[in-house]
């Protein structure tokens, strides 16, 4: 009789155990399928690949606002891009995008406007400094440019019109001494331009 009663009991307990660890296998295989379907895979030329040949990796986008939020990452796990698209499966970004070096630290920080570059671009070495600095209009570089050594030190400065240089242009050495000024035109050096040793004296 105890026996007996023993073993249903050991029965009952066995049955509802595989019972739910079914369930839990079943719904971790669903949650790997779902993961895999919606993840796209890149190769180093950001081709569509296979997993086993990708670089970089994409999340699914999801609804932010009136786009979409996009976000990739190195196979390693690190993220490697982040900002809105105006659609879902297509990059037409708008307002801030921000990119990583694997190391996880800035690559560039972009701002778009329907999907042409438009405000604020900031590039970074991959130690963290600013790189250059410069500004967009529809798509055009129009404005303030700025260029930097990696160590921190001013390469160059001047201004873009359409696209092009234009007004006064300065060149420095990597110790900030001056190496040349002179004036674009048009996206042309024009007139005569002052060049330096690289102590700071005149060569003209």
């Amino acid at each position: 009789m105890y026996l007996q009663r023993f073993c249903m009991t050991l029965s009952s307990l066995i049955m509802k155990n595989y019972l739910y660890y079914s369930i839990v296998l079943l719904c971790l295989f669903t949650l790997s399928s779902y993961a895999q379907k919606d993840t796209i895979w890149f190769d180093s030329n950001w081709k569509k690949t296979t997993k086993d040949n990708a670089a970089f990796y994409r999340t699914e986008s999801s609804k932010k606002g009136n786009g979409y939020w996009f976000e990739d990452y190195y196979v390693s796990g690190v993220k490697q891009m982040e900002g809105i698209s105006m659609y879902k499966d297509k990059e037409v970004f708008d307002g801030t995008v921000k990119w990583y070096y694997e190391n996880g630290k800035p690559l560039q920080v972009v701002n778009f406007k329907n999907g042409k570059l438009n405000g604020k671009r900031q590039i970074f070495f991959e130690n963290g400094k600013l790189k250059s600095e410069s500004f967009y209009k529809n798509g055009n570089k129009e404005g303030k440019y700025k260029l930097y050594y990696d160590n921190g030190r001013l390469n160059k400065e001047g201004n873009f019109k359409n696209n092009l240089e234009t007004g006064l242009w300065k060149i420095y050495y990597p110790n900030g001494k001056m190496k040349s000024e002179g004036t674009y035109q048009d996206g042309k050096k024009v007139n005569i331009w002052k060049t330096y040793y690289y102590d700071g004296t005149n060569q003209n």
